[in-house]
């Protein structure tokens, strides 16, 4: 395990940061033949984890991505946090039926394994990909 100091730290969140605009970016191209569908990052939240603030790490403002279709919210992507307990990073789906968990089961320095698990059961994950995507909204 690399040593862990300010560097590493700043270096995990750009990476955080690089992995939400690729879950963000595959929502768009899974919708984006669709012209009922629109989507607006003008939203943000703050991260500003644990490990951040021990090492003077400043805290960043991650888009939000929202999914609207005919102008009507159906789904919110919200980064939640990067280190959290068997995953590394995660990510909310809000929509009127209910909170998705998506998380990247994968280890760092390692392509992400993005993985979804639904409201009805938070037990078994299902892949996170274009068919998830287009079932969603």
């Amino acid at each position: 395990m690399s040593e862990i100091n300010k560097e590493h730290i700043e270096n995990r969140v750009e990476d955080w940061g690089q992995r939400i605009e690729s879950v963000f970016s595959l929502v768009k191209n899974s919708l984006s033949g669709n012209s009922e569908i629109e989507f607006a990052e003008h939203k943000t939240v703050q991260m500003n984890e644990e490990l951040m603030q021990k090492f003077g790490v400043s805290a960043v403002s991650l888009p939000v991505l929202e999914v609207k279709r005919k102008g009507v919210l159906v789904a919110s992507f919200k980064p939640i946090g990067l280190w959290v307990i068997g995953a590394n990073g995660r990510i909310d789906i809000l929509t009127k039926e209910g909170s998705y968990i998506l998380v990247d089961l994968e280890g760092k320095d390692k392509p992400s394994d993005w993985r979804v698990y639904t409201p009805k059961n938070r037990k078994k994950s299902i892949p996170f990909d274009k068919e998830f995507v287009l079932g969603l909204v």
